[in-house]
């Protein structure tokens, strides 16, 4: 057992995590210091997780009665060393049919170390090759959400790093099973408090079930309070009783959002998608798409794919880290999970261009310092994640001088877009159309659902879901999304080994970045730097001053690292920005109903006289990337593919909320100034 929960006072989010502080007992039972409390029997750990959590939630038969492809979903609040969690999967793997998926979710916010893990898992045999896989992908310390997929892909684990009360709502149901697991109400009352039986009612349904190792009456009169039945049973072991239910007088609850709410009425089986735009936001999601099983058609307006910014010759992958943890961090922190995901297995298989040889982040100036030094700080970054260099050690790593000191992360490194890109075109599902310029794109009425037409000026194309990733430049579609898309001019150097001093053994970030590597056989170039942001100037013609302006900022990072020579290669491109320096991701909502149910009404009604945001179903967006779209069009892709497949959420709501495409129409109508 564990605890996801000290008690909470309502103060303000401090995102450092706080470690499990442990001993062992004789049988090697890890023993919480802090509650002074065993995290499972010493008696039998196994046996009490199979006859607490499994018998009583009823998941053997009801693995076995699941129907084809359907998806159960158990929620745990807490994690401690993971026996519920192996077991669970033990139990799936042996009954569940082969194509259904499991989602486990669980909060820890005193997590373990791995090697305490593993500790705590060697004495059970039966688990070794479930507890390695677990082992092999289990996450960092860093606060919030992380995903975690097993090496079956059947099976899909959610970490929520912190307090219980904090991840709770950043969930959406329903949950079939609830694991209420944790130290004893009695030592850990913060985690039994009233809102942990809210948020459950919040996320259960009619068929929802749950089982606790207690029977404490605060327990059990929280749960009927909020519609749950309650029955006893005897407790395991030394316990005297144990509680388990359903969850049986269900009621509504109203969305504290409901401009953000999900839609709701997907098609359950998409065949077809069309993709328009065949940059990175766009191949990206065409290949999530495909390897969802649908067929794709990818539109192009140019004759050749990657001709903006993801056409540069490389591009650094890194996540943002502040000392506040604030959204964008979160957001970017998830991207880069995701981009690793994607991109370890290219890197190993030599599909793509690139390297994930580490990335400083040199501090430039002494806010930069300063930020940089509190994050490391106040977050706690582990030195796996990122750890502090001073000048000397940070000229170490890169291979060439640096006055000053960085953060260097050893996971970061750099890509090549248009090699991901077509890597990802590849795929045997992809129809790649160039030179294909959208001019209309209309719903259209199906016997059983809604499908879309999209017109090119040579041809038409239909299929039931469409998403829009046109960059920065398509004007015309971004207005009809109501998009406020901004291109921004951005101009890269690239060098020959003769313009360089030396190769640099990392990727680096300054003012600006600088890489040096092998761009592929067809490239006589060895580094790259960049990138300028120009914003009025919409030439696409590459200038003199953006090149020395480059040269400058590299030199200011790294002074004996150029040559004195003048530099004419070089790549312009336009970056889609956007207001909130953050991307535009999911289902396009239904502007008309918007004005209608929003805009047209006062915005100081009580959220719950709002109706649930609505959606033009089968259309979603991918744009708004901007300067860090290798770090989020990987985790766009996978948002826009559990979306259209109706799969479980990526990532918490308040980071759906951050990137919505009617936030800035929402934030326009809520602060009084009436429709944007």
């Amino acid at each position: 057992m564990s605890t996801s929960s000290a008690c909470s006072n309502g103060s303000k989010f401090t995102p450092k995590l706080e470690r499990a502080q442990i001993t062992w007992s004789e049988e090697g039972v890890p023993v919480s210091t802090m509650f002074d409390d065993v995290y499972y029997s010493r008696l039998d750990g196994l046996a009490e997780v199979d006859y607490i959590f499994l018998e009583h939630n009823q998941l053997a038969p009801r693995f076995e009665d699941l129907s084809p492809n359907s998806r159960f979903c158990i929620m745990e609040t807490g994690f401690g060393a993971g026996l519920n969690f192996l077991k669970t999967c033990q139990l799936w793997l042996e009954k569940a049919p082969a194509d259904a998926h499991l989602h486990f979710i669980s909060f820890e916010k005193f997590p373990l170390t791995q090697s305490e893990l593993a500790k705590a898992h060697q004495v059970f045999g039966e688990l070794t090759e479930l507890s390695s896989a677990l082992l092999n992908v289990y996450p960092l310390p860093l606060p919030g959400w992380h995903d975690v997929f097993m090496s079956d892909p059947r099976i899909r684990l959610t970490l929520w790093f912190g307090d219980l009360m904090k991840g709770l709502p950043e969930f959406d149901g329903p949950v079939d099973a609830w694991f209420l697991d944790g130290f004893t109400p009695r030592k850990n009352p913060g985690m039994w408090q009233a809102e942990l039986f809210l948020q459950m009612a919040r996320l259960s349904d009619e068929h929802t079930t749950y089982a606790t190792f207690t029977a404490a009456g605060e327990v059990r009169r929280g749960l009927e309070k909020h519609g749950f039945e309650v029955e006893k049973a005897p407790g395991y072991a030394q316990k005297r009783e144990m509680c388990f239910g359903r969850y049986v007088h269900p009621r509504p609850f109203s969305s504290k959002t409901p401009w953000f709410e999900k839609p709701k009425n997907i098609n359950p089986s998409p065949k077809k998608a069309i993709v328009i735009g065949a940059g990175l936001a766009g191949a990206t999601v065409a290949y999530q798409l495909a390897t969802q099983g649908l067929s794709v058609t990818v539109l192009e307006q140019e004759a050749v794919v990657s001709q903006q910014a993801s056409g540069n010759l490389a591009g650094a992958i890194h996540p943002l880290v502040t000392a506040d943890w604030n959204l964008r961090s979160q957001f970017y922190l998830k991207g880069f999970e995701s981009s690793l995901r994607w991109l370890k297995p290219w890197f190993e298989s030599n599909h793509i261009v690139g390297q994930q040889n580490g990335l400083m982040q040199l501090a430039m100036t002494e806010t930069m310092h300063q930020r940089l030094q509190e994050a490391l700080q106040r977050v706690g970054l582990p030195e796996s994640f990122a750890y502090w260099c001073n000048s000397e050690q940070a000229s170490d790593l890169i291979g060439q001088k640096t006055d000053h000191e960085g953060l260097f992360f050893p996971e970061a490194g750099w890509v090549q877009p248009a090699s991901v890109v077509a890597q990802c075109l590849a795929h045997e599902a992809i129809d790649l159309n160039l030179e294909e310029t959208v001019v209309d794109m209309q719903p259209l009425k199906t016997q059983n659902s809604q499908a879309w037409q999209v017109s090119t000026i040579r041809a038409a194309y239909q299929a039931d879901v469409v998403v829009v990733a046109t960059g920065a430049l398509n004007e015309i579609l971004n207005n009809q999304l109501n998009l406020p898309i901004r291109p921004v001019k951005g101009q890269v150097s690239h060098f020959e080994p003769e313009d360089l001093k030396g190769m640099l053994k990392t990727t680096v970030t300054h003012r600006g970045y600088s890489v040096c590597g092998d761009f592929g056989a067809q490239s006589p170039y060895t580094a790259i730097s960049g990138a300028t942001f120009e914003a009025p100037d919409r030439s696409p013609t590459m200038s003199e001053a953006s090149h020395v302006e480059n040269q400058r900022l590299a030199k200011e990072a790294l002074p004996e690292w150029l040559a004195d020579s003048t530099v004419t290669a070089g790549k312009v491109g336009f970056r889609p920005t956007t207001p909130d320096h953050l991307p535009v991701i999911g289902a396009v909502p239904d502007f008309e109903w918007m004005k209608k149910a929003y805009f047209e009404q006062s915005h100081t009604h009580a959220v719950y006289r709002y109706a649930e945001q609505q959606y033009q179903p089968g259309l979603y967006v991918s744009n708004g990337h901007g300067a860090r779209g290798l770090m989020s069009v990987f985790l766009a892709a996978e948002i826009i593919g559990a979306m259209v497949s109706g799969n479980a959420q990526v990532m918490p709501k308040s980071l759906y909320h951050a990137v919505h495409p009617a936030r800035f129409a929402i934030r326009h109508w809520r602060s009084g100034k009436g429709m944007l």
